[in-house]
Parts: structure tokens; C-alpha cells; sequence
């Protein structure tokens, strides 16, 4: 093997280390209703206060289950003109179902993401997931990041 060809597969591992070695952390979920997503600014402007979050729905409504987690630099720069993909399998339920959201641009200063699940498409707080997965994939569908809950992960 030619120098060049090992210097350049060195680099291909090392720019895939770089970009898959990352993991989402710290994923939380929580059902809000829609007074508790209604901040005061709203009372006055009548427009959605999200603060540091950026918002994702299923819909308008706001009310459901939400998923939620962190946005660092790393992921800030992965997330623009991407699509997530959650996966969720609600209990009593065998079949999975699953929810793409197109992210908006995010602006400076945002520091959270919750992808929410609502009005029609998750109506109870008493209805649980029993697993779920939530994938980042880029415009081509290649596949940047894969999070997974523990039940996800057996059959």
C-alpha cells in the first residue's frame, strides 16, 4: 500500500470517529399540557415564548409528550437543514410508529430541543412508551447520529 492511500484511510477513520463517536445524552420525557408550555410574554405579545427551546410538533397543538435534550456546539452544527426521526412504541402496542420533524434554523442562544408528539398523535398523559429511538439523518438520509432506548435495543 502507497503512503498517500494509508494517510488518506487514516483521515476517513478519524473524520468518522469525530463525527459518529459523539452521543446524545440525557434524553428526558415529560407530557405538558398547554398551560404549562404558555409563558407570560404570550399574555402580552399573543406569540409563543420559547425562550432557549426549540420547539418541534407533530402539529399545533401543544400539548403531548415531549422529548427533550440538550443542544451543544457539536450538535448545533449537525443540526442545521437536518430531519430527526423518533420511533415510538406505546405500551399495550406492538407496532412502531414513527414522526419525522424538519428542524428549523437554530438560532443563537437556543439551548434545548423538544420534539413533542401532539394533539392527535399522543392525546393521553396516562399512555406511556415502552421504547423509543430517535435518529438524525441528513438531506441524503445518511444516517449522523442513532439514540435508543434501552427496551429499543432488545427484542
Amino acid at each position: 500500500m502507497s503512503k498517500q492511500f494509508v494517510l488518506l484511510l487514516c483521515l476517513s477513520l478519524l473524520h468518522s470517529s469525530v463525527l459518529f463517536g459523539k452521543e446524545l445524552t440525557g434524553v428526558s420525557l415529560q407530557y405538558f399540557n398547554a398551560n404549562e408550555l404558555t409563558r407570560i410574554p404570550e399574555y402580552f405579545s399573543g406569540k409563543e415564548y420559547t425562550g432557549k427551546m426549540v420547539y418541534c410538533r407533530t402539529n399545533q397543538e401543544r400539548e403531548g409528550l415531549y422529548f427533550s435534550f440538550s443542544l451543544n456546539q457539536y450538535f448545533r452544527k449537525l443540526l442545521t437543514e437536518k430531519n430527526i426521526i423518533l420511533s415510538v412504541i406505546r405500551s399495550g402496542r406492538t407496532e412502531i410508529e414513527r414522526f419525522t420533524f424538519s428542524l428549523p434554523v437554530i438560532e443563537e442562544g437556543k439551548s434545548e430541543i423538544f420534539l413533542g408528539l401532539t394533539g392527535k398523535d399522543w392525546t393521553s398523559n396516562k399512555v406511556k412508551p415502552i421504547a423509543w429511538q430517535i435518529e438524525l439523518k441528513n438531506s441524503n438520509e445518511d444516517l449522523i447520529l442513532l439514540k435508543k432506548s434501552f427496551l429499543w435495543s432488545h427484542d
